[in-house]
Formats: C-alpha cells, sequence, structure tokens
C-alpha cells in the first residue's frame, strides 16, 4: 500500500527534472531584439538539437564576449549551407554559411552586438530557442 504514493512522488520528480532540462524561463537584457523583445520580458526557451534550428527562430546563444558566461538573444537569420545575409557581408566574406556554424541578428540594428561585428557563431552555443514571451499578471490585471 505504502508503495504508490512513493512511486507517484518518484513519477513528479522525474517529470520535474526532464521539464528542467528541456525548458528555461529567461529574463530578457537589453533592447537588441526590439520591438519583439524588450528588456524586462521574460521568455520561455527549449533545448532542442541543433537539426531543430530554423531561420527566423529566437535562440539563447552562450555569450563568448564576456566573462560571465551570460548568454545573448538573437535571431537565426541563416543556417549552415544558407547563402550570408547581405547586412552581414561587412564582417564575413564567405557566400555560404559553413557546416557547424549560423549567423545571428538583432532586430533593433543600432544596439545589437551580432553577426554583423563578429561574424559566424558557433551552432554549438545555441543553448535554446524561444517558445513564447511570458507575461505575469500584476496583481491589477489578476483582479476581477
Amino acid at each position: 500500500m505504502m508503495l504508490w504514493p512513493l512511486a507517484g512522488a518518484c513519477l513528479l520528480i522525474a517529470l520535474l527534472v526532464r521539464l528542467r532540462r528541456t525548458y528555461s524561463i529567461i529574463r530578457v537584457d537589453g533592447d537588441s531584439m526590439a520591438p519583439a523583445l524588450l528588456d524586462g520580458d521574460r521568455i520561455l526557451a527549449r533545448r532542442v538539437p541543433p537539426s531543430r534550428l530554423r531561420r527566423d527562430q529566437i535562440a539563447v546563444v552562450a555569450d563568448r564576449s564576456s566573462r560571465d558566461a551570460g548568454f545573448v538573444i538573437k535571431r537565426i537569420a541563416a543556417l549552415p549551407g544558407d547563402r550570408v545575409p547581405e547586412i552581414a557581408k561587412d564582417v564575413i566574406a564567405d557566400e555560404r554559411v559553413p557546416e557547424g556554424r549560423l549567423v545571428l541578428l538583432g532586430d533593433n540594428a543600432s544596439t545589437s552586438f551580432d553577426s554583423r561585428a563578429l561574424g559566424f557563431f558557433p551552432i554549438s552555443d545555441v543553448h535554446a530557442v524561444t517558445v513564447r514571451k511570458v507575461t505575469a499578471l500584476t496583481p491589477e490585471e489578476g483582479e476581477s
């Protein structure tokens, strides 16, 4: 009789661990993705294998330009084999994106530090892709 509650608790813990490994809630810091994402927004992001990445997805990528092991949030502009977008050609001389690399661009070009300045990003640096923006109700919105 005592086995059922224990089995249920173990199953719940396993489910929570699986969800935590697959999904993350990430806070946007900065306006490089405005107007799609603004400073302070929260996004639900899902870890996916490189084969599931698609153009125009918003990716959460390891930030190799800083020491704090943070992330940057950018739009996938080109995948391996795609033509390099004209907007990135000042930094990238290649015609096509090589295997294992991506072209990432922020929606707000005036504040984004992306492939226009850094060139290709390693596909292995992609941590997750955005599923949706998460909005929290303020106390005023939650009242009926």
